[in-house]
């Protein structure tokens, strides 16, 4: 019996460090996603962050609160620290408060530049664009944009009819594709324009110029679509919702094609162009952000609903601002 006895106790004790292993590490775990959840998951619009030499983590920590990219400066600097985060890039880079602080973490470690050559992000304009991918020492920016703007691209058969009043590198403005990129040794600023021009020629093929026919829109129409797309949403679920409340828009001749942008706002990714080619059915006609602030939407097709939605949803905005500057005073007096 005493001999059970002392197995049962030997058996016992790896059991429980196990078990606070386990424990602890679901609560680093819950802190980490805690922590990392986005300032503003409903604002998806992106801004300047500038990263000086030699800051610190904590020095970055401080000017994302400050800049309203964060929810707190302590809280990221923590999340930093557990996630054995350093090596931050100087530059400039283009984010946005509804990115989860690890993502911020990554983008400021590690920048356009891949195991494989670089990445085009999706959402960037190309002056973005050109300012990242100087920043990491892959482009030269002037050399970047003066190349995007060549008149030659203008004859390139993967942009459609050149719209009257469009030029430099407005004309190909959305054109170029998102994802990861190759580069040779030799390759110059417009060898890389070029090679993304060919990507998305690509990637759109006949079968997408063929529905785009079918939508009755031209490619560069289908690009603004798809770029409002990606402004309006980061839920991949959502994409083709919010496109077929657009098309029910212009169908119901609410808003006019001609009245949409003149030139994509962006470059959509793949996801949102395949959206905008392909709506999803319904009777929706307008959308607005989810009171929850959770980076949703509801959609409905009752104007006197849509209203009432929008007030509800700023009136959380307004509460959660103020719930944020009465945290940052808090968390000022305590340090």
């Amino acid at each position: 019996m005493k001999e059970d006895s002392k197995s049962i106790k030997r058996f016992h004790r790896p059991l429980r460090i196990i078990t606070v292993l386990i424990v602890l590490s679901a609560l680093v775990l819950w802190s980490v996603s805690m922590m990392s959840k986005p300032y503003d998951r409903t604002r998806t619009t992106y801004a300047d962050f500038v990263v000086e030499e030699g800051e610190s983590l904590s020095d970055i920590a401080v000017h994302l609160d400050e800049q309203k990219f964060i929810k707190s400066a302590s809280r990221f600097e923590t999340l930093g620290k557990l996630t054995l985060s350093g090596d931050f890039k100087p530059g400039t880079y283009y984010l946005s408060p509804s990115m989860d602080s690890l993502s911020i973490l990554r983008t400021l470690q590690s920048g356009l530049t891949t195991s494989k050559g670089f990445t085009v992000p999706a959402g960037y304009t190309i002056k973005q664009l050109a300012t990242a991918l100087d920043r990491d020492g892959l482009a030269d920016k002037k050399k970047f944009l003066k190349a995007a703007s060549s008149p030659d691209l203008a004859q390139l058969e993967v942009l459609g009819e050149n719209p009257e009043g469009l030029k430099g590198s407005d004309l190909i403005e959305g054109f170029l594709l998102p994802g990861e990129y190759t580069l040779s040794a030799d390759a110059d600023e417009s060898m890389m324009i070029i090679m993304m021009l060919d990507a998305f020629g690509n990637f759109y093929d006949e079968d997408c110029s063929a529905r785009a026919d079918e939508l009755g829109i031209t490619t560069r129409q289908l690009l603004v679509l798809a770029s409002m797309i990606e402004k309006e949403t980061s839920v991949d679920k959502e994409r083709a919702t919010i496109s077929g409340v657009i098309h029910n828009q212009i169908n119901m001749e609410l808003i006019s094609i001609d009245d949409l942008p003149d030139k994509p706002l962006c470059s959509p990714s793949r996801e949102s162009i395949m959206a905008a080619l392909y709506p999803e059915e319904h009777e929706y006609t307008y959308y607005v952000h989810n009171s929850t602030l959770d980076g949703t939407h509801v959609f409905t097709s009752d104007e006197d609903e849509y209203n009432m939605l929008l007030e509800k949803y700023e009136n959380a905005v307004k509460a959660a601002s103020e719930e944020n500057e009465d945290a940052a005073e808090s968390e000022g007096e305590g340090a």
